[in-house]
């Protein structure tokens, strides 16, 4: 659905620096990431008041630009809220489904729970829906606690690392 980078690209090499076998470089690792990504989040957060200030409107049009958009929901500085951005994934992905005669339900959403429905009948498609939904709603609300997806098989990838671990607020 987006292209570019995304979130399970960033989840896998968390994987990768995870299963290092030296516990201080994957630390000093941890450590050089999370320096980095905190700088990265004060000047984005300096640039939109900078911005804010002169030119509000463009404010908006950062937030819908899907890169920039994932860039400042990974750093908590997304000009929408929770709700706003789950509801424009679901959307997204009702479009994508619809094209394929599938749908999703919604059936609980907050940020430290979205549980939805996959409703498809074609046999074998519950997997790839599966990672569908978890990459849309995971590149929208990274920050969502827990994701449950029901009426798909289920494919679970162990080690899973999430990309808020990351995070300079967060501890390891």
């Amino acid at each position: 659905m987006a292209g570019g980078c995304n979130i399970s690209e960033i989840d896998e090499l968390l994987l990768k620096l995870n299963a290092l076998p030296d516990p201080a470089a994957r630390a000093v690792t941890v450590e050089l990431v999370q320096a980095v990504m905190s700088l990265h989040a004060e000047a984005l957060e300096r640039v939109l008041e900078i911005v804010g200030s002169s030119a509000p409107d463009v404010i908006k049009t950062l937030g819908s630009d899907e890169l920039v958009s994932r860039v400042l929901v990974l750093h908590g500085i997304h000009p929408d809220d929770f709700h706003s951005r789950l509801a424009r994934a679901i959307d997204e992905l009702q479009r994508f489904f619809d094209s394929r005669s599938a749908g999703i339900q919604v059936l609980e959403a907050g940020p430290e729970l979205v549980r939805v429905r996959f409703l498809g009948s074609r046999p074998g498609s519950g997997p790839a829906a599966r990672k569908v939904i978890e990459d849309a709603i995971y590149e929208t609300v990274p920050e969502v606690g827990e994701l449950i997806v029901e009426g798909a098989e289920e494919e679970h990838e162990p080690g899973f690392v999430p990309i808020t671990s990351l995070l300079a607020t967060q501890q390891l």
